[in-house]
């Protein structure tokens, strides 16, 4: 499972899933739908300075997102993937308790990183600011901004993002999607894409060696095939050990909820043998993933970068090194040059 989102992000159930490592030239032609609040969260975490702060230009405007998604859209774009991102709309009023619970979550986090920092333990203190990572306004406008100066659609979902592109992959209109939670699945979505955004090396969370990130392709079918469950069981198990949208059940875990939904042919059956009252309505939870609420949207041919647009953002407004800059551009604006002669997805 993802480190650092899976206690507070998504359903943990990725001990549980059918998994095989990639390489990103595997997914060449393909058609990626990536959660935007769910990549820019990735990279506001893990790009950040020697104290766990936010990477900044001279105006105080955060970078980090921008940074990881320059450099990750530059790499996906040069092995022939299309994008499409999605980002989040209006919260649905069930995850509203989700929210204040992270919310609290990073409060702490950056108390507790203070208390390390005056304590000389700066190590530390950056590993728990790391916890404190949110999402503004600015920030996705700022994401955007970036992804229209590329040419990569992009547009904001009903509610949840997963939700949008869970069901543009089951309608074919996307070939799968990019994010690092497991909730698409329960919303349909045929095939997931970990880590396409981090591979590489990685600290550990808590410890003092790296351990190494590969992309990883998670499949519906072959997960449900190796749970030998159908969706609507894998659903009972995501509420069982806790959603966006509900409270887990006290003491009970991945395998407990493995077996209960194996043994027993209704959710009112399993919460009765555990005598548990949940304190919401279990069929409205269900609903939410077994009939996700989506936009009716058409996925546009790829077009190819903006790249003195992106040169201006990038080194005018953000201030990126502009060498940096210009050897990734150039090397990106050879390829796609080169793919478009030879009629590939570019053509």
């Amino acid at each position: 499972m993802t480190l650092y989102i899976s206690d507070i992000m998504g359903t943990p159930i990725g001990d549980l899933i059918w998994k095989e490592e990639i390489e990103l030239s595997s997914l060449k032609n393909k058609t990626l739908g990536v959660d935007g609040h769910n990549i820019t969260y990735q990279f506001l975490t893990t790009i950040r300075d020697l104290n766990g702060e936010y990477l900044t230009n001279s105006q105080g405007i955060v970078t980090s997102h921008i940074i990881g998604l320059f450099y990750r859209m530059s790499k996906l774009l040069q092995e022939n993937i299309n994008l499409a991102f999605v980002f989040d709309g209006k919260s649905l009023d069930l995850k509203k308790d989700t929210i204040t619970k992270r919310h609290d979550i990073k409060i702490e986090a950056s108390k507790n990183a203070e208390i390390k920092k005056l304590a000389g333990d700066l190590e530390g203190s950056a590993q728990l600011m790391k916890r404190t990572a949110k999402i503004t306004p600015e920030m996705i406008s700022n994401a955007k901004e970036l992804l229209d100066a590329f040419n990569i659609q992009h547009f904001d979902a009903l509610h949840d993002g997963e939700a949008q592109l869970s069901v543009m992959n089951m309608q074919g209109k996307l070939d799968g999607i990019v994010s690092q939670d497991y909730d698409v699945l329960l919303l349909g979505g045929k095939d997931l894409y970990k880590n396409i955004a981090i591979s590489g090396k990685k600290k550990a969370m808590g410890k003092d060696y790296y351990i190494q990130v590969k992309p990883e392709h998670i499949n519906l079918e072959k997960t449900l095939d190796k749970m030998q469950l159908t969706r609507e069981k894998l659903i009972w198990i995501g509420m069982l050990i806790g959603t966006d949208f509900n409270e887990k059940v006290p003491k009970v875990g991945p395998k407990t909820a493995i077996k209960l939904v194996q043994e027993n042919d209704s959710l009112e059956n399993i919460f009765a043998k555990l005598e548990y009252k949940p304190d919401y309505d279990p069929q409205e939870v269900f609903d939410i993933f077994w009939k996700p609420k989506a936009k009716d949207i058409e996925i546009n041919k790829p077009q190819l970068p903006n790249f003195p647009k992106i040169k201006d953002l990038l080194i005018s407004k953000y201030e990126f090194n502009e060498d940096r800059v210009n050897n990734t551009l150039n090397e990106l604006e050879k390829t796609l040059t080169e793919k478009k002669a030879q009629k590939t997805l570019w053509g």
